[in-house]
């Protein structure tokens, strides 16, 4: 069975994006992995990766002039994804309940699908969310930013979701910043993933590449690493302190395999 993972945020600026890629690439390596560009509005995704014009998108897709094999890229890292674009036009005709039957078309493309949904919680972020089964929060530890991420919990939870659990991205560590266990007790939800503010990341942007594949011994690829490895059940890293063991337990029992 496939598996649908969206990815959120409350709001736009957390890395909700750069996360989606990165999980997207290192999960590929393991199982066959599809990102979805799911930010129809402002898609971004392609342009991370250095894809500005494309001749195929899902936009082409779901308006039927264009074959799902023929808008699935693969990147040089061998990321694999369907990218979107969209101009005013495309959006003024959409219906997300079309994204909704374009899952039907999915088997056999890929084991995980990764949806990159848009920021917030409008019309098109509730349409990816419901035809996913899984939802990831990708958050800041910032006090706006989590609270936005504590409204698109609970709207997730109203749909009837299945929340993986939070990933707070850009931790500096200093003391202007909520602490994990802060954010844990605003969300109610356990944290699985801490993503260090990383210069490499932004050095992989500029190379249109997952800091994942370009930079694969930085802090940032080694805690997507981390991430990845619970999401997928596999435990290939290192840490061996109690709350590592707590969170792969989690993640372990959230995703059915414990």
């Amino acid at each position: 069975m496939n598996r649908y993972i969206c990815i959120v945020s409350g709001k736009g600026g957390v890395g909700k994006t750069t996360s989606a890629i990165n999980l997207a690439h290192i999960m590929g390596k393991r199982r066959k992995t599809l990102l979805i560009d799911a930010n129809l509005t402002t898609p971004n995704a392609h342009i991370q990766l250095g894809a500005p014009i494309l001749r195929r998108t899902l936009m082409h897709v779901l308006n039927k002039e264009s074959s799902l094999q023929q808008a699935i890229y693969t990147h040089e890292s061998g990321l694999r994804i369907l990218p979107t674009i969209s101009s005013t036009y495309d959006l003024k005709s959409l219906k997300y309940e079309k994204l909704k039957d374009l899952l039907k078309d999915l088997s056999g493309e890929a084991d995980i699908i990764i949806m990159d949904a848009a920021a917030g919680l409008g019309k098109e972020a509730i349409t990816a969310i419901e035809v996913c089964d899984e939802v990831l929060i990708i958050t800041n530890p910032e006090l706006s930013a989590v609270l936005d991420a504590q409204k698109t919990i609970q709207v997730a939870q109203e749909i009837g979701k299945t929340i993986i659990g939070v990933v707070v991205n850009k931790v500096i560590g200093d003391k202007h910043e909520l602490r994990i266990d802060q954010i844990e007790k605003l969300l109610d939800i356990p944290v699985i993933g801490v993503i260090p503010h990383d210069p490499y990341v932004r050095k992989a942007l500029h190379h249109k590449q997952p800091v994942s594949y370009k930079y694969p011994r930085s802090k940032a690829s080694k805690s997507y690493e981390e991430l990845a490895g619970m999401l997928l059940g596999e435990k290939y890293f290192a840490a061996e302190n109690k709350k590592s063991k707590s969170l792969y337990r989690y993640a372990l029992k959230m995703l059915g395999l414990k």
